[in-house]
């Protein structure tokens, strides 16, 4: 029964995620994504060796940039949903990158063939995540390092803890809402979430009095009044949403084969870095 449930849920991600990474089917690529945050952080290169996976590139944007810039390496790019196809596209005029449809619980590469893998925001979505990190052990060479992105619990934040909790309420009924519904529905919402909490967290940013206020705002990222409506559809519409606090990544990276486990807080998105090595035996 588990088993059935987790297959209705990855079903449902999938679904929900190719509805809207469709959005971005006629958007050009940006000069900066997520990986930049993530290497801005991160004191050390990121793309290396000469093969790398991304795992769940969506849209392809992340894919396209670490390519552009890394000719000698090849990058492939994972994704579960119909994305792939927009990744593809995107990516169509760079030959050193390749996209496949699959599953992180399912890596199609052999054992120990990429030379780092990269992941924003996906192992959390999944119903077993165990596997995906196991995957990404597999798939490394030993000594190789995955550098990843994962929502955290705001465990030390009574606000954020408070709006999470809230979320996962209401998600309840926001995840049996046709996707095209909600999406509808996150576009209203977001100049509003905007109003209440982007404008004052700008503020609040440039004093320092002020500035813890800034940091515990959820949505304190928002920048234009409709620039969180992906946010807002991928916070209310996954099906799946497991969040983390720092020793239980440091636990799990140790249970699955990793040293040197090194994390920090991606303060712009309100999340965690977290990389480490696998180990040579």
């Amino acid at each position: 029964m588990p088993q059935n449930n987790n297959l209705t849920k990855t079903r449902d991600t999938m679904r929900r995620y190719s509805f809207i990474w469709s959005k971005y089917n006629n958007l050009p690529p940006p000069a900066q994504y997520h990986f930049n945050a993530m290497q801005e952080l991160i004191p050390e290169k990121i793309v290396r060796g000469v093969l790398g996976l991304e795992i769940g590139c969506g849209c392809g944007w992340d894919t396209y940039i670490m390519a552009k810039n890394n000719h000698s390496v090849r990058i492939i790019g994972l994704d579960i949903s119909d994305g792939v196809y927009t990744a593809s596209r995107i990516n169509s005029n760079l030959k050193n990158v390749n996209i496949m449809k699959g599953s992180a619980a399912d890596i199609p590469l052999k054992d120990a063939s990429c030379d780092f893998v990269y992941s924003f925001g996906v192992l959390h979505h999944m119903p077993d995540y165990r596997k995906g990190f196991l995957e990404i052990s597999r798939v490394l060479k030993p000594g190789s390092p995955c550098f990843l992105y994962l929502y955290e619990d705001h465990s030390d934040n009574k606000i954020k803890y408070f709006a999470v909790k809230m979320t996962a309420i209401i998600r309840k009924v926001t995840t049996r809402i046709p996707p095209r519904m909600l999406y509808l529905f996150s576009c209203l919402l977001s100049p509003l979430f905007v109003i209440i909490f982007g404008i004052p967290a700008k503020i609040f940013k440039e004093f320092k009095l002020t500035y813890g206020l800034y940091e515990k705002m959820p949505f304190n990222f928002a920048t234009s009044l409709f620039s969180i409506r992906g946010d807002i559809y991928d916070r209310f519409s996954a099906p799946v949403e497991h969040r983390f606090s720092q020793r239980t990544l440091y636990d799990i990276l140790n249970e699955y084969n990793f040293h040197d486990v090194n994390i920090k807080k991606l303060k712009t998105i309100a999340g965690w870095v977290v990389w480490g090595y696998k180990n040579n035996v």
